[in-house]
């Protein structure tokens, strides 16, 4: 009795010891599997983090190049306007001074 009982329990075993395994492998590829997942989403999330840094990077970049652009122009037109006048009224003083230095030395010569 109790050899049939060994017996029969020893080929219970090895009939059910496949069937545990692979159920326990079927739990452990479940795991890594979602764990696979899980790494996947972090890195299509970190991946569009990125892309919105970058874009909100280029965004700025451009905004500050146009402004810069915008002030360069706004200085070389004041800068233009003021620089012909300072011109105009160096020329005009030039005049009046050769025209006082003439008028100034006309009897001498």
């Amino acid at each position: 009795m109790n050899k049939t009982i060994v017996v029969s329990l020893a080929l219970i075993t090895l009939w059910l010891a496949p069937a545990i395994v692979l159920a326990s492998q079927d739990g452990r590829f479940e795991r890594l599997r979602e764990r696979a997942e899980f790494r996947s989403e972090m890195r299509e999330a970190a991946r569009e983090r990125i892309l919105a840094r970058a874009e909100a990077v280029r965004e700025r970049m451009r905004l500050r190049s146009e402004l810069r652009w915008r002030d360069r122009d706004s200085y070389w037109g004041h800068h233009e306007r003021y620089f012909h006048e300072y011109r105009d009224a160096v020329r005009q003083a030039m005049r009046e001074t050769r025209r006082a230095l003439r008028d100034a030395f006309r009897d001498r010569w």
